[in-house]
């Protein structure tokens, strides 16, 4: 077989592929075998008619067999033999359906597909990361301590009758809506608030203000873009109040009998572990902030060019998935919090940066032989399968079923390749400002 390869641009070639003469007719005599073998034709025996005959009555059968048989074995051979990757399905000339083989002649077509580009990666010390000490202040932890202190806490209704102040607890209801629909998952019932709290919104405190218990009021409230409930992000909300009770608020004291009641031993006790727990769920935001730092300078670094193509297939794809689930769980994209008018720009972005990842660490793990060993994959089976409290033979045949063992394999050698980026990284220099 002779290969010819044509460059087109960095993730496009044309091989023109010339299979000999040789195999050719190799091919064909297997074929005229094999469609005699079992064809019964007029006056003569299964197994028995003449070649001429088989190759005169069937010629485009024979034809598209031997095509078949030729022509997609000699194009992974191409690839292999010039270390290509394809992306997708090659483009064929003359088409498949067109193409003719001929006894004593070569075989000679070409193949347009789109190919893994080749990628030069940068010097790992070029990444510039933050390497410092993770560390978790005294007063950070005393102030989450505060935190739970003030979700312990008590609530009791005062007796003077008088309009409520600013610095007052108020035990309410309200409903809330928007554009006349009641949102049942932000209404309240009995709930106990502080208005000094930074966490009521400053429209709901202005509007209680003057209330006396058992009044009844609209409060409207307008909520930012950047409000954490999708559903009120950005929009103007009726909340109808009815006033229960001013209150006083009772704080436990920050003693043993306070960490007993949550579970731990002693006040001491409470305070080491919830400065560990603070401490590590710290360490996994800055390894977090590292990966993400990488990974960007790595695609900035690196010159990569994904076909428009594959690209919109994965849009595509994916669009569809994303529609089929929202009609089996009967779900308008609103409903999910989807903007169908931003999301396929958004998604756009996800594959592309989700590519260029894989690619790159593909290399990488080729590089530098980084890869997950069968032990390894089965200790984190196990560790998945302890966490959702299942067998673990079990949790492995599920993965198998559902077509997800490879995705963890690739997600536990992604996980080697950011620790060792980490590692090889370069560390980022403090700033000193002197007077």
């Amino acid at each position: 077989m002779i290969v010819d390869v044509e460059t087109l641009d960095s993730t496009q070639v044309r091989l023109k592929i010339e299979v000999s003469a040789e195999d050719v007719d190799e091919k064909l005599q297997e074929a005229y075998k094999v469609l005699r073998s079992y064809v019964s034709l007029p006056g003569f025996r299964k197994g028995r008619a003449p070649l001429a005959i088989i190759k005169s009555r069937f010629p485009d059968h024979i034809n598209s067999e031997v095509v078949n048989q030729l022509v997609l074995p000699a194009f992974e051979d191409a690839l292999i033999d010039e270390d290509l990757i394809p992306l997708d399905q090659p483009t064929f000339d003359p088409p498949l359906e067109e193409m003719k083989v001929i006894e004593n002649q070569p075989l000679v077509f070409s193949a347009t597909v789109n190919v893994k580009p080749d990628i030069t990666l940068p010097d790992y010390d070029e990444i510039v990361i933050d390497k410092t000490s993770v560390d978790v202040p005294r007063e950070d932890v005393e102030a989450h301590i505060q935190r739970l202190q003030l979700q312990s806490a008590t609530f009791e209704p005062i007796e003077e009758e008088r309009p409520v102040a600013v610095t007052d607890c108020v035990r309410i209801d309200w409903i809330c809506s928007i554009d006349g629909e009641e949102l049942e998952s932000e209404s309240r019932q009995d709930i106990d608030i502080d208005l000094t709290s930074e966490e009521i919104h400053t429209d709901l405190v202005a509007g209680l203000i003057g209330m006396g218990v058992g009044d009844t009021k609209i409060i409207e409230v307008n909520f930012d873009a950047a409000h954490p409930v999708s559903i009120l992000a950005g929009k103007k909300a009726s909340f109808d109040v009815s006033l229960h009770a001013i209150t006083v608020m009772h704080l436990p004291a920050l003693d043993d009998e306070f960490a007993k009641d949550l579970g731990y031993e002693t006040y001491n006790q409470m305070h080491g572990v919830i400065w560990n727990t603070m401490v590590e769920n710290e360490r996994m935001l800055h390894i977090a902030r590292q990966k993400e730092d990488i990974l960007e300078q790595l695609i900035e670094k690196t010159n990569i060019t994904i076909p428009d193509e594959l690209i919109d297939k994965h849009v595509q794809e994916t669009l569809e998935s994303l529609k089929k689930k929202l009609i089996a769980e009967r779900q308008t994209p609103e409903e999910a919090g989807i903007n169908m008018e931003t999301y396929p720009s958004e998604l756009r972005k996800n594959v592309i940066k989700q590519t260029k990842q894989n690619w790159i660490f593909a290399e990488i793990a080729d590089i530098e032989s980084i890869f997950v060993t069968e032990y390894e994959l089965e200790l984190e089976i196990r560790r998945a399968a302890q966490q959702v409290n299942r067998d673990a033979q079990k949790y492995a045949d599920l993965l198998k079923a559902n077509n997800k063992m490879e995705e963890l394999r690739i997600g536990l050698q992604h996980e080697k390749i950011y620790d060792f980026l980490i590692q090889e990284s370069s560390e980022k220099k403090s700033i000193i400002i002197t007077g």
